[in-house]
C-alpha cells in the first residue's frame, strides 16, 4: 500500500517517470547547433552577461547505461545554481494517514475482481501488459483499475531493470562535487491532488487503466531506444522513440487539480529560466524533454520572449 502511495505521488510529480509512451507533438524550433562531444543534448541561452544551459532529461535509464559524465561535469564548471524540476511538498505524516484513512478504497469491495469489471477487449490487452512485465496476478485482483495502472508502472520499472533515480542521482552527485547550490524550480502541494485521484468514477478509471497498458506496449519497445539516443544526444532518436505517458495525462485531463500542477510548473520553470538569466554567471536547468519541446512546452515559451537559442542538431 505505501508503495501504490509513492507512486501515485511520482505519477503527480514526474508524469509517471516510467518512460512512457505517447509520442508528443514536437515543437519545430530553428536553432544554431552546438558543436560537442557525444553527450546529453544541451540547449543554451544568453542575455548580456548571463546563460543558462538546459540539460534535457528522458526518463529512467538502463542499469549499467554508459553516457558522458565527464562532458556534463564540464558543463558545470564556474555554474553558479542548478535548478531541478518542481518538487512536491510531501508531508510523511499525511500520507501515512492517507493510507490510514483511504488505503480501503484503493481495493475493490470483497467479492469483486479487477479482471471482472473490465470489458473483454481491455481484459485481454491488461493482462497482456501484466504478464508482459512480470505481473504476479494475485496482486492485482482486487485492485481498483487506478491502481492497477499504478501497479503497472511499477512492474515496468522492474521489468526494464532501469535505474530508479538515474540520471538524476549522477546529476545531483556532480554538481555537489563542485559545491554548485541546488534548488527545484519550484515547490507545489500534491496531497489534494492524489485525493482527487480516488474521486475518479470506475469509468474514468477503466479508460486511465486501458492508457497505462499502452504505456507498457511502448516502453517495452522504445525506453532502451529512448535511453541511448539520450546519452549521445541524438535528437532524432529520441523523438522516434521518447513518449510522455498516456497515463499521466489521462489523470491530469480527469482530475483538474493535477492538469492545474502541470501548467504552474511549467509556467515556473519558464519563470525560472527568465529569471536566471537576470544574473550574472552560468545556471543549469534540468528539464524534462517532453516539457521542454513539446508544442507549446517550455522551448517555445522561451522563443516567444525573444531570447536567442543555441541548441542541439535535429
Amino acid at each position: 500500500m505505501w508503495k501504490t502511495a509513492v507512486l501515485a505521488f511520482s505519477l503527480i510529480a514526474f508524469g509517471a517517470r516510467a518512460d512512457a509512451q505517447t509520442q508528443p507533438d514536437w515543437a519545430q524550433i530553428e536553432t544554431v547547433t552546438v558543436k560537442g562531444v557525444p553527450g546529453p543534448a544541451v540547449w543554451h541561452l544568453t542575455r548580456g552577461n548571463s546563460e543558462v544551459w538546459l540539460l534535457g532529461t528522458a526518463g529512467l535509464l538502463p542499469k549499467g547505461l554508459e553516457w558522458n559524465r565527464q562532458y556534463v561535469s564540464e558543463l558545470f564548471d564556474g555554474a553558479r545554481a542548478i535548478l531541478f524540476p518542481a518538487k512536491a511538498d510531501v508531508n510523511l505524516v499525511d500520507v501515512g494517514w492517507f493510507l490510514i484513512w483511504h488505503g480501503g478504497e484503493l481495493r475493490l469491495p470483497h467479492g469483486q475482481t479487477l479482471e471482472a469489471g473490465l470489458g473483454d477487449d481491455l481484459r485481454a490487452r491488461f493482462i497482456a501488459a501484466r504478464d508482459a512485465v512480470g505481473g504476479d496476478k494475485s496482486d492485482y485482483s482486487s485492485d481498483i483499475p487506478i491502481r492497477a495502472a499504478i501497479r503497472l508502472q511499477q512492474d515496468l520499472v522492474t521489468k526494464t531493470n532501469v535505474e530508479p533515480r538515474e540520471p538524476r542521482r549522477t546529476i545531483e552527485d556532480l554538481a555537489d562535487a563542485k559545491h554548485i547550490h541546488s534548488e527545484p524550480v519550484s515547490h507545489f502541494e500534491a496531497m489534494d491532488a492524489v485525493r482527487d485521484i480516488l474521486k475518479l468514477s470506475a469509468d474514468q478509471q477503466r479508460v486511465c487503466l486501458s492508457q497505462a497498458v499502452d504505456d507498457v506496449s511502448w516502453a517495452l519497445a522504445h525506453s532502451e531506444k529512448t535511453a541511448r539516443a539520450w546519452a549521445v544526444g541524438d535528437i532524432q532518436g529520441l523523438k522516434a522513440n521518447f513518449g510522455e505517458s498516456r497515463l499521466y495525462n489521462c489523470v491530469a485531463q480527469a482530475v483538474r487539480a493535477i492538469g492545474d500542477i502541470d501548467a504552474r510548473n511549467s509556467a515556473a520553470t519558464v519563470t525560472a529560466i527568465d529569471t536566471a538569466l537576470n544574473q550574472p554567471g552560468k545556471t543549469i536547468v534540468v528539464i524534462g524533454l517532453g516539457l521542454l519541446l513539446r508544442k507549446g512546452g517550455v522551448l517555445e515559451q522561451l522563443q516567444a520572449r525573444h531570447m536567442a537559442i543555441e541548441g542541439p542538431a535535429g
